[in-house]
């Protein structure tokens, strides 16, 4: 017979529910906290939406840290799939033309920006002493998408758990200073929409802060800076490919990694940048009728729900391994992208 000591004991609420009840709440206290931003963001419209939702989600995460049960409420994974959900959405709102012209427009200047970004952090993070597969994460992550920049380049160079985290905890702190700081230096500098939305695609690293700071400047310039920054994130094939190229001549592959370069470039292609443009077509074709402006709305509305699951994600504790040569470099890195965009478009006239 078992004793009660033998006995199971339950799991505690919430990590009992089912996984998708546990989301469903996630979601709920997402939507909560964009409503609130909403609310905030109605006498304070220079600040806007997105940014009251990190800095909620931020705010919540850090003082309320053991009471919210946020991993069991599957914060990451809502983050991630209601951002591509909103982008989608944003692309019902658009027309295919216009994102081609504005992706490819774009090109030179991010050829010019990914450039700079990766002599800077693979060239001064040698002098500084730093690991190579450090220097090529953060300048990875600095220069194309951030995080996922980083998982998908991470299984091509190998790198090990505690490089990918300083990377990623790096990427992620320069991800928020940008949110809060790009829109006032914008203003400041007196950027058009269009100068501003080019600025924060190429310069701000994860496309959430992309987000963020694009909409918080203004509509045009969000819309802007996400067709930049998708534009930006489907250059990590072929950086991915490069690296894995280039990679076997300075290091043997280990006898146990038996995953082809074509396996990790497939797995690394963001899929959901094929339903935006699948959704602009649907648009152009009429498809999305009159609820373009309605769709919009709606886009614009889950992508503040997104940002605040970003925000949740934003624990201060996480920077204290990363060290100071890492946040130093990837500081450097981020400054050498954000100037040498500046730089192009004031010689080209988009300013």
């Amino acid at each position: 017979m078992a004793t009660p000591r033998d006995t199971a004991l339950p799991a505690p609420f919430p990590e009992a529910l089912p996984s998708w009840a546990r989301l469903a709440l996630g979601g709920v206290l997402c939507l909560i906290i964009a409503a609130c931003a909403q609310a905030l963001a109605v006498p304070l419209p220079l600040i806007g939406a997105p940014i009251f939702a990190i800095a909620i989600g931020i705010l919540l995460t850090n003082t309320l840290h053991g009471v919210l049960p946020l991993k069991a409420l599957r914060i990451g994974d809502l983050s991630k799939l209601v951002l591509k959900g909103g982008i989608i959405l944003l692309g019902a709102s658009l027309d295919i033309g216009d994102i081609a012209r504005t992706g490819m427009n774009s090109l030179p200047l991010l050829f010019v920006t990914i450039a700079a970004g990766l002599i800077c952090s693979l060239g001064i993070g040698k002098l500084m002493g730093i690991d190579w597969r450090i220097r090529c994460l953060i300048g990875m992550g600095t220069t194309i998408c951030g995080a996922s920049a980083i998982a998908a380049l991470s299984p091509v160079i190998r790198a090990k758990a505690e490089a990918i985290a300083y990377s990623v905890t790096v990427v992620f702190l320069f991800n928020m200073i940008a949110v809060f700081t790009f829109p006032t230096l914008g203003h400041v500098m007196g950027l058009t929409d269009n100068g501003f939305g080019i600025w924060a695609g190429t310069a701000v690293n994860d496309t959430s802060a992309v987000v963020a700071a694009g909409f918080a400047y203004s509509q045009d310039a969000g819309t802007t800076a996400t067709i930049v920054k998708l534009t930006r994130t489907t250059l990590i094939i072929p950086l991915v490919i490069g690296f894995g190229l280039a990679l076997p001549l300075f290091e043997a592959r280990s006898a146990d990694d038996d995953v082809s370069l074509a396996r990790r470039v497939y797995n690394a292609f963001p899929t959901f940048i094929l339903l935006f443009l699948l959704a602009s077509v649907l648009r152009s074709m009429g498809l999305v009728g009159p609820y373009t402006d309605q769709v919009q709305l709606f886009g614009r509305w889950i992508l503040v729900v997104a940002l605040a699951a970003v925000g949740l994600q934003g624990h201060w504790r996480a920077f204290v391994g990363a060290g100071i040569k890492p946040l130093a470099l990837g500081f450097l890195t981020w400054l050498a992208v954000a100037l040498s965009s500046l730089a192009m478009q004031s010689w080209s006239g988009e300013l």
